[in-house]
């Protein structure tokens, strides 16, 4: 595993500024934005690179030039909101994208699934979290029988047809919020489906990262590294569906954090522990997006707490092999 970080974390440096500050900071890999809200042009200008491809090996170069992969390219958006013209520009963008993907070598996309209106004519995307209500429980089947699955078949084969995986994030306010949605819309839609997995919005809605990780096992092709700070005061009395606004972080159940300052240094190893027992060997991207601190400092801090507890090697030779004990377990074989 190696660490990585989120170009919007470095959109105060102009670009090849950026990438060395990355390098100092000690990462190995950048998630970059490239469609959606995640669009910038300063790290990945892809309606320009689209148009000239002969001028996406330089773009690349620059990257290596700095020891630094591409983990992803990120397409977070609203592909399925109720606006038809913000809908139909993002699938623009997302096509044009998985264009860029295929001729830079890039194989995964972060994104989200999306959240549609409730029922055909709205023009809100509506969020169900309560459906003990039988028309309720009918909101959310219509959503992912009408919007979500028929939406995702065809631009999963668009990506499939470019070698682009589909890496979800479960996300709060999403029809995609958890491991078992998760999992539904991969087995409805397929092998092109898989999981960018942000430990902070799991933390939030009381999933256990572990058992999570244990439930997708390979499905888990990229990693968030953000932390929830969860001020239990506020629990009590708001539970954790509150909207309080991120402005007053103060009053909220839960904020976001940089790693370690919601959760120790134990429940991280316990999760860095299960993504290594399901094979899980590429990029903890850190996602600085603390409303409280200052973003460069939330980065060094997150890159100091993480680097102690990552698995940068592969196992190699059991510690018996090297000390040159290939037989130890004979004594427990039977005849």
């Amino acid at each position: 595993m190696k660490l990585g970080v989120i170009s919007s974390n470095l959109m105060q440096f102009e670009f090849e500024e950026g990438l060395r500050y990355a390098k100092k900071l000690g990462l190995g890999a950048v998630e970059v934005g490239a469609c959606g809200l995640a669009s910038n042009k300063k790290y990945c200008d892809r309606e320009h690179l689209v148009s000239h491809r002969d001028e996406i090996p330089a773009w690349l170069d620059a990257f290596a030039r700095n020891d630094l992969e591409i983990s992803a390219l990120i397409g977070h958006g609203a592909p399925l909101m109720p606006n038809k013209d913000i809908a139909k520009e993002y699938s623009r963008q997302f096509r044009q994208t998985c264009q860029l993907m295929e001729w830079a070598g890039i194989r995964r996309m972060t994104l989200l699934a999306g959240l549609p209106e409730g029922a055909e004519g709205d023009t809100t995307p509506v969020w169900v979290t309560f459906a003990d209500l039988p028309f309720l429980r009918d909101t959310v089947e219509w959503q992912w029988e009408k919007r979500l699955i028929p939406y995702w078949k065809e631009h999963g084969k668009i990506a499939s047809d470019h070698g682009v995986t589909l890496c979800f994030e479960m996300h709060g306010g999403d029809l995609i919020h958890n491991p078992i949605t998760l999992k539904r819309l991969h087995e409805e839609v397929g092998s092109v489906v898989a999981c960018n997995f942000d430990i902070s919005h799991v933390w939030f809605q009381s999933i256990n990262p572990g058992e999570a990780v244990r439930y997708l096992g390979k499905l888990v092709q990229h990693v968030h590294a953000k932390d929830t700070h969860i001020q239990e005061h506020n629990v009590r009395l708001r539970g954790f569906n509150d909207s309080t606004s991120t402005e007053c972080p103060e009053k909220r159940p839960w904020n976001f954090t940089i790693p370690g300052w919601g959760h120790n240094e134990s429940d991280w190893k316990d999760f860095v522990t299960a993504l290594d027992f399901v094979g899980y060997d590429h990029v903890l991207s850190i996602e600085m997006e603390c409303e409280y601190l200052n973003v460069e400092e939330g980065l060094k801090k997150s890159v100091d707490f993480l680097k102690p507890i990552l698995l940068e090697k592969k196992p190699g030779p059991k510690w018996w092999e090297i000390a040159g004990m290939s037989d130890a377990g004979s004594l427990w074989k039977e005849d």
